[in-house]
């Protein structure tokens, strides 16, 4: 290994003087003596400064700083002199007119005696490194004051799951004065256990698949139960290699019970709906009975007694007998009104043949009003409790009124297909097909009072028109009863 003696006598050798030396350094040089002037200058130091090295040889060093600083030099000057200590200064000093960060390192240099006989100053200009870390600064300042003041809980985990960077609103969450105090704490320091391995196997995720992730979670915050949406992403570095986990919470706690509110609300207006679609049809019941049974057996008594009349009355009054005549087909065509009115309110072949049948009875009525062939498919022999049975019955015959008054269809199939678990019941046309606008639009009352029907059964609706190809109408409910066959 060379000794620092060794490259002294290879500089005499060479004839190199600490001053050729000092010329090849890439750091400004200068050399004062005790009196503080300059006995030597390198060229990077006199270009610096904008002068020729002997317009700077024999001055004092504090003619080249600004006010203030030259004195600052010279008592760091003076120190090295007086204790032989090294001293390193950092200042802003103008350099080609333009401002500047110098690195100042004062050394003494010492004669063979050991006395010191002179001060080097090696001087190197650190704005750019001076200026990236104020931009470092400032970016940290910025990001903190970002951080501080965002509303949500904002962290940075590493890979073992370690708290690195929190907010203050992160802290104040979790009862803690500064974000300083959680640095270092992992997710059981401070949630309960449960949470804190629900935690842990989200961050573990995100960490495995570097997919971002989204959940909702209950957490408790100052002793109370409060519902988040948290944001949670890998942090990778410039190569890809894994950092860490991020994320950030927001309190959905007051749209939670919002939702929670409309859900119930949405609930109760079904249950109400319900209740009110069951009232009504027996209602329906009732007064279709007492139309057929009563109106109808007071028409029929009237028949009867206008057929006595008619057998008694003399032949020859021939205004009698055609009065009477007439009131009897009079009598016939509100009986056969009667009839038709108490069907259509409530069909008595549904309670007393089931859906399959009524479905039938349905549709030949359909076809011989309408002149539309209709097409039925049902099981045999089924029994669907009065709670599923009417509701389709009432789709079915919606779904009939909506075909005769807008599909221009020459042909309606209907199949009513059943399972365990599920009723299936599928209408469809080879009309001119429903558009999506004519779906949703807000007036579409029949619809929206088949979907609902749908609905309250937990089921589904579904309506596909193609142009030119009809419509279907498919419906699927749930079977809450077992299905029972006839005997």
């Amino acid at each position: 290994m060379v000794t620092i003696a060794e490259i002294e006598e290879l500089l005499r050798q060479t004839g190199l003087g600490l001053a050729s030396v000092f010329e090849i350094y890439p750091d400004m040089v200068f050399v004062v003596d005790r009196d503080e002037r300059v006995i030597y200058v390198n060229r990077v130091a006199a270009e610096a400064l904008g002068r020729k090295p002997e317009e700077i040889v024999g001055r004092g060093q504090a003619e080249f700083f600004r006010d203030g600083l030259g004195a600052r030099h010279s008592m760091a000057i003076q120190h090295v002199f007086d204790s032989g200590e090294p001293v390193v200064t950092e200042n802003q000093q103008d350099l080609h007119l333009r401002p500047v960060w110098i690195d100042t390192r004062l050394v003494p240099f010492r004669d063979p005696a050991g006395a010191i006989v002179a001060v080097v100053g090696i001087v190197r200009n650190v704005s750019e490194r001076r200026e990236a870390q104020e931009a470092v600064a400032l970016r940290e300042a910025y990001l903190r004051s970002m951080l501080d003041n965002f509303p949500y809980p904002v962290w940075f985990k590493d890979t073992a799951g370690k708290l690195r960077v929190v907010n203050q609103t992160f802290a104040s969450a979790f009862d803690k004065a500064q974000p300083s105090d959680l640095i270092g704490l992992d997710d059981f320091a401070i949630a309960p256990h449960e949470l804190a391995l629900h935690y842990v196997s989200d961050d573990q995720e995100v960490m495995r698949t570097r997919q971002k992730k989204l959940v909702e979670e209950e957490i408790r915050v100052n002793g109370k139960s409060r519902w988040f949406e948290t944001y949670k992403s890998p942090v990778l570095d410039a190569d890809g290699a894994l950092l860490g986990t991020t994320g950030f919470a927001r309190d959905i706690t007051e749209r939670r019970q919002l939702q929670e509110d409309q859900r119930r609300s949405r609930e109760q207006l079904r249950a109400l709906a319900a209740h009110v679609e069951s009232v009504r049809e027996q209602e329906r019941v009732r007064i279709a009975r007492e139309i057929h049974d009563e109106l109808g057996q007071s028409l029929t008594c009237m028949g009867m007694d206008l057929a006595f009349l008619d057998k008694h009355i003399d032949p020859e009054d021939r205004e009698v007998a055609a009065r009477v005549a007439a009131l009897v087909e009079l009598v016939k065509d509100t009986i056969r009104c009667v009839r038709r009115i108490s069907s259509e309110l409530r069909p008595s072949i549904l309670d007393d043949l089931g859906l399959g049948a009524a479905i039938e009875w349905l549709a030949h009525d359909f076809e011989t009003r309408t002149h539309i062939t209709c097409k039925v498919e049902v099981p045999e022999d089924l029994s669907l409790p009065f709670d599923r049975a009417t509701p389709l019955f009432r789709i079915c015959q919606e779904a009939l009124t909506n075909v005769t008054r807008h599909a221009s269809a020459t042909q309606v199939d209907i199949q009513l297909t059943c399972t365990d678990t599920r009723i299936n019941l599928a209408i469809h046309d080879n009309g001119r097909g429903i558009t999506d606008e004519e779906i949703q639009r807000h007036g579409s009352l029949g619809l929206l009072g088949m979907k609902e029907r749908v609905s309250i059964l937990g089921g589904t609706l579904d309506v596909v028109g193609k142009p030119g190809e009809g419509t279907t109408l498919a419906v699927q409910i749930p079977v809450k009863e077992q299905l029972a066959t006839r005997p």
